[in-house]
């Protein structure tokens, strides 16, 4: 019984489960409903993000993900043998790697920036008279956009990511 085996695998698909299912409730319920409170959403955001830390543990669980899926992929591949690469299980295995990699390195780009943003205006509100200014109106409402279009981009990665690891072993 190999061991190690085991608990990259235990890593690679409970921090994927992770990323995954928490994309989809951020994605489809906890942004949408925070951006259809209008103001009073901040306080939410501020909460999910800053204090309950959830924008630090989607970075750690998909690089989690990443890295558990490379050692992985690396011991298939014995390697990075081309003969299996090319193989129909290889190439299953190279695209849901891919895609996760991409989706990883997007969120990097878009979701951190779009953090960070939220976070500086809401502190910056929190030390005024609590309502935003034209300038850190606009801050927000560029932050949402990158979340938007972190979701349109990461979760169909994740996605292509998940489904085609589940099925790659059969091909």
């Amino acid at each position: 019984m190999d061991w190690f085996l085991i608990l990259l695998r235990i890593i690679h698909v409970g921090s994927a489960m992770s990323w995954f299912g928490g994309s989809i409730i951020g994605s489809f319920f906890l942004f949408p409903t925070a951006q259809a409170l209008g103001p009073a959403g901040q306080p939410f955001m501020d909460q999910l993000m800053n204090r309950r830390k959830m924008g630090i543990f989607f970075p750690i669980v998909a690089a989690l993900t990443v890295l558990s899926g490379t050692a992985l992929y690396w011991r298939a591949s014995d390697g990075l043998q081309l003969t299996w690469i090319t193989s129909p299980s290889g190439l299953a295995f190279t695209v849901g790697g891919l895609a996760a990699i991409i989706a990883f390195l997007a969120g990097l780009a878009l979701v951190g920036p779009s953090v960070a943003a939220q976070t500086a205006v809401r502190n910056e509100l929190a030390g005024g008279d609590g309502v935003p200014s034209d300038a850190q109106r606009a801050r927000l409402e560029r932050a949402d956009r990158l979340m938007k279009m972190a979701t349109r981009f990461d979760l169909p990665l994740i996605l292509l990511a998940a489904l085609t690891m589940a099925v790659a072993r059969y091909l």
